[in-house]
């Protein structure tokens, strides 16, 4: 078995990946088809569905309009015939051609036909008007009509719009009667004049509409094809680029990216990163010099124990005098070890903390119970010192929410790091600020100060004075302060002696605490 273990959410986004190397251009130019082609297709839709209606609204009132001037030429018509004996159908022809060629008032909104049918079609059928003298092309073209309206049976629907279908395209007519007074009106009862229009010069306007729009829309296809790529280009170019930035930083290159950004989120996105790229490298420094200084740290009192545990196996010491030295330097350097073990073990819990990684579990706290608790543990360092503690603690009935443990070596590693420095004493102050919001915790002590060259990089991991141990406790407090929502900071006092302050957010009333354990949950 191989003991390389693989990410699993790395798995899964190798496998995937390929579901998102579409190009964005290929993003923008599909959606460009698809509005393209909705629009299109529901202008295409919507015209069809108002086409037909608006052409037979059209041919209508054409038709309308034809009729109405006939009715002149009609009442012409039976005074020129009344007026002769001769009532042949060559003579009623005549008059018929005669009236309608000299007639000034027919309209041209529709195409006007004269014909006279009788039993025996299309035999008996006889075009009067247009004759083929007027048009040969106009003649044949009413003589179809006229034929289909016979067979169809239209001719014997007097008076109301009817609908023909002709080589596709739909005609739409009137069949009228020509009408005469008196007996005449015998001799005209195979006489018709039929008013019809064509729709095909609708039909043939919409359709060049139709491909004026298609054409227009491929066009415009081709457009936003181009101008997708041509937009889409840079954004895909700086996409990549922070791509590549991205996957130098995870193989711990952390130089930052250069370069012009198109994009004003991909610009943001780039400077985010660049900060990510100088956290991370700055991390990674600060861990490797925490390793290399733990490892320096842990292998010294290593170092000691092993040569005095040597020196008792190979009887070095000779006396008892000696070998009890031997044990108590072993012992101390013991302690030492694990407190640093400690120190180490809890900052890292802090760092888990602080990602996001690991939960502090904190409770509400009596400060003056915890201030009691701090001084007891520490009492016992003073009196081997010969040093002392004056306290001045006026916290009753005041709380925090804080984890007990962590608390207890916060102010422990400061009370250590002023006795080391005192003099006589160190002085131990716990008052609330002046709107008892928080609560201070004060240490100070007697001895030379801070150096200049320390103060800076005091809370800094590592960083020690020239009696210091091994740098650890007071970054510890800091990590400890922050999580709980504090502040610390460390001067020297005007008359000599350094002095830590420590704030701490109050809960003094069940009603917080109450609030407090509903957020967390």
């Amino acid at each position: 078995m191989s003991s390389q273990s693989v990410n699993p959410k790395a798995k899964r986004y190798t496998r995937n990946r390929s579901a998102i190397r579409i190009p964005i251009s290929l993003h923008f130019f599909v959606a460009s088809i698809l509005v393209i082609f909705v629009v299109v297709g529901t202008m295409y839709f919507y015209i069809q569905s108002i086409v037909a209606s608006y052409i037979e609204s059209e041919c209508e009132a054409r038709l309308e309009t034809a009729v109405s001037s006939c009715l002149n030429f009609n009442e012409a018509f039976r005074t020129q015939i009344d007026l002769e004996d001769d009532r042949s159908d060559e003579k009623i022809q005549a008059y018929l051609l005669n009236s309608i060629a000299s007639a000034a008032d027919l309209s041209n909104q529709a195409t006007i036909a004269l014909y006279t049918y009788q039993d025996g079609f299309p035999d008996s059928l006889t075009l009067l008007w247009p004759s083929p003298d007027y048009s040969v092309s106009y003649h044949n073209s009413a003589y179809n009509v006229i034929t289909q309206v016979i067979g169809e049976g239209g001719h014997k629907k007097i008076g109301t719009t009817e609908k023909i279908e002709i080589d596709g395209s739909y005609i739409y007519y009137r069949t009228l009667k020509i009408e005469g007074e008196g007996d005449l009106s015998y001799d005209l009862d195979n006489y018709y004049m039929l008013v019809y229009v064509n729709s095909r010069s609708y039909y043939s306007f919409t359709a060049a509409i139709m491909l004026a729009m298609i054409q227009a829309a491929f066009i415009s296809l081709l457009i936003a094809g181009i101008l997708s790529l041509i937009t889409t280009y840079p954004l895909l170019r700086s996409t990549r680029k922070l791509s590549k930035f991205a996957g130098r930083i995870a193989k711990g290159n952390f130089n930052p990216i250069t370069g012009h950004i198109v994009s004003r989120e991909l610009s943001n996105l780039g400077d985010v990163m660049n900060q990510m790229a100088y956290k991370l490298e700055e991390n990674d420094v600060e861990q490797k010099t925490f390793f290399q200084n733990a490892s320096h740290e842990l292998r010294t009192p290593l170092m000691s124990i092993q040569g005095y545990a040597e020196g008792i196996k190979c009887g070095v010491f000779e006396d008892e005098q000696s070998k009890e030295e031997a044990v108590d330097v072993i012992i101390a350097e013991t302690e030492r070890l694990s407190n640093l073990v400690e120190n180490l073990l809890s900052i890292s819990k802090m760092d888990m903390s602080r990602s996001g990684s690991y939960k502090v579990q904190k409770k509400l706290l009596d400060v003056e119970k915890l201030c009691d608790t701090v001084i007891d543990r520490v009492r016992g360092n003073f009196i081997h010192m010969d040093k002392d503690i004056v306290n001045d603690i006026v916290c009753d009935g005041m709380y925090i929410y804080a984890n007990e443990n962590d608390m207890i070596r916060c102010l422990g590693n400061i009370f250590s790091n002023c006795l080391r420095y005192c003099t006589t004493s160190v002085k131990f102050i716990c008052k609330p600020d002046k709107d008892k919001n928080y609560i201070i915790f004060k240490i100070s002590d007697d001895g030379p100060g801070i150096a200049d060259e320390v103060l800076d990089h005091l809370f800094e991991r590592f960083s020690k004075g020239s009696d210091g141990k091994h740098g650890i406790g007071l970054a510890l407090a800091k990590a400890i302060v922050e999580e709980h929502s504090g502040r610390i900071i460390a001067y020297n006092k005007p008359e000599g002696g350094a002095c830590f302050e420590i704030a701490i957010p109050l809960t003094q009333r069940i009603e917080q605490f109450t609030l407090i354990n509903k957020n967390r949950n």
